[in-house]
């Protein structure tokens, strides 16, 4: 990456020449990649995917969600939008919410741009004219005002400056755990996007309390955020994973599976993994093998689940 930040201008800095976007990718864009062997089903979605990153080489910026309930897939995704980004010589920054440091003012915004400030000469360039108000955040004797517009605007002129570069895409995981001054980052650059060659990508999972429930709404409900939402897997799909994994499933077998995990891709690839282990067959004759080892797969990841809900739905689960 070379050249500087802008400074205090009007507005963001001009998107290097491209073509108006659309749907298809740039003349110099690589071919399209064949579908990752493990993400089934998922077409629809890895469509989308490939638009925004095609796009955004053209220089389009857009806010894109990957939304759904736990293990559905969401992060597997998100990794698939980093590698075709790669593919496509984009600038690619990623940070991932965690409810340790969601009490730590702009962790997420640190995760993000930290790796661009390591070189101090490049640091001293990057944080420069506008952008220079957003200092503090990175330097860990400051105590940056979270909800402060003028670090909010820094940070927004620091993307800025990296966008006028190279295409940039800012990738987020579980962004609900992400902490509040990150979260307000994101809404405010999200109503900044246009004129920006940027892609805003982020998962947020659904059916878990939030505590910055209308921050993350004011992402979620904009008109201009596209939404991926992944399903369960269908019978096929779990048959593809299963054969994968086991070998071609008995109907009986398969149904066990589905029925066992409702299509979860993170919980069949648990189950799997426990019956490859038992080197259990997937034939009819086991098929009641899958209960057993499907209860005991999954048993720690809906404990932990049920740890993050409420102690009614506790109560509840446990009766």
């Amino acid at each position: 990456l070379a050249g500087a930040v802008p400074g205090a201008a009007a507005g963001p800095p001009a998107p290097p020449p491209a073509s108006p976007p659309s749907a298809s990718a740039p003349p110099n864009a690589p071919a399209a990649s064949a579908v990752p062997p493990d993400l089934v089903d998922r077409d629809d979605e890895l469509g989308t995917i490939r638009t925004a990153v095609a796009d955004l080489a053209a220089g389009a910026s857009q806010l894109l969600l990957i939304e759904g309930p736990p293990g559905v897939g969401k992060t597997r995704l998100l990794a698939e939008a980093r590698r075709l980004a790669v593919e496509h010589d984009l600038t690619v920054l990623g940070a991932r919410g965690s409810q340790l440091e969601r009490t730590f003012g702009f962790g997420a915004v640190r995760q993000l741009f930290e790796p661009t400030l390591v070189d101090p000469a490049r640091r001293e360039r990057l944080l420069t004219g506008a952008a220079a108000s957003a200092r503090g955040v990175f330097d860990v004797l400051d105590e940056p005002a979270e909800g402060s517009f003028a670090v909010l605007h820094g940070l927004y002129w620091l993307a800025a400056g990296l966008a006028s570069e190279r295409p940039l895409v800012l990738a987020i995981d579980d962004l609900q755990w992400c902490d509040t001054a990150s979260l307000r980052f994101v809404v405010y650059l999200s109503r900044r996007l246009d004129g920006l060659p940027l892609l805003l990508l982020a998962t947020l999972r659904t059916g878990e309390r939030h505590e910055d429930d209308e921050l993350l709404a004011e992402v979620l409900l904009d008109p201009s955020t596209a939404v991926v939402r992944p399903g369960p897997l269908t019978r096929e799909g779990t048959a593809e994973l299963v054969r994968r994994r086991l070998g071609e499933p008995a109907p009986l077998f398969l149904t066990a599976c589905h029925t066992t995990t409702a299509g979860n891709p993170l919980l069949l690839r648990q189950l799997l993994r426990a019956l490859e282990a038992d080197r259990v067959r997937p034939d009819a004759a086991h098929a009641d093998r899958v209960m057993a080892c499907g209860s005991r797969a999954v048993a720690s990841m809906v404990l932990t689940r049920l740890r993050r809900l409420p102690d009614e739905a506790t109560a509840v689960a446990g009766a």
